[in-house]
């Protein structure tokens, strides 16, 4: 594959990723609606014909990996661990 072909390939890419951006964008405005619907409605969980839809609190708990660095750095140097990944980066 040549640099003009690269190129092509390079700029098809990007325009995929804007259309994926557009269409996220477009899911996430109506799942908004969906969401301020049934807030009017008053309820978490609706059914339709086809379709079950819930919007619910849900709880977790997390580990403060910032406040256990600070306070206890030895206990957070024996559990740390390392990762590495490569960065695909277009500019």
């Amino acid at each position: 594959m040549d640099n003009l072909q690269m190129d092509e390939m390079l700029a098809r890419l990007r325009q995929h990723k804007r259309t994926i951006a557009e269409l996220k964008q477009a899911a996430e405005a109506i799942e908004a609606e969906i969401k301020a619907e049934l807030t009017a409605r008053g309820v978490d969980m609706l059914e339709t014909p086809h379709y079950k839809v819930s919007w619910k609190t849900t709880s977790s708990t997390r580990l403060d990996v910032k406040a256990l660095k600070e306070e206890r750095p030895e206990i957070y140097a024996r559990y740390a661990v390392a990762s590495e990944s490569k960065r695909f980066v277009i500019t």
